[in-house]
């Protein structure tokens, strides 16, 4: 699967991810978006069967967070 094919299913689940955990008032972070992404690891979800180009996927993942105003650095 290509990334931007992908991007908007990631951010998809992440919406729905969230609706689930108890996050700080001040908003998601980047320990959130890493342990959304691990969940995503553990779960052998085929949303990680992006190319990536060599470059590591959480990242990857957290950079779309991150530009979509999703989590804070």
């Amino acid at each position: 699967m290509k990334q931007k094919e992908v991007r908007s299913l990631i951010i998809r689940e992440w919406d729905r991810w969230l609706q689930t955990q108890s996050v700080d008032p001040e908003g998601p972070t980047g320990r959130d978006s890493l342990k959304f992404y691990f969940e995503l690891q553990d779960n052998r979800s085929n949303l990680l069967d992006f190319q990536s180009r060599g470059r590591d996927k959480w990242l990857i993942v957290h950079s779309w967070l991150l530009s979509e105003r999703r989590v804070s650095d």
